[in-house]
């Protein structure tokens, strides 16, 4: 009867250290496909100034 305990605690210990390393699995997967996400691109309105040939923002009331 002693081993048949040994082997049920060495069960539930490996039960427990393999939902540890799923979990730690998933949420360094998650780490990396956040680092690895493409950045939205940012458009930036640009007109060039006829007068001085310099780019300005645009202003919103203007477009």
């Amino acid at each position: 009867m002693p081993p048949l305990v040994v082997v049920a605690i060495a069960g539930a210990g490996l039960y427990v250290a393999g939902r540890f390393v799923k979990r730690e699995m998933q949420r360094v997967a998650k780490a990396l496909e956040d680092a690895n996400r493409q950045p939205e691109p940012i458009t930036i309105p640009l007109e060039k100034d006829p007068r001085t040939g310099v780019y300005q923002l645009r202003r919103h009331d203007e477009a």
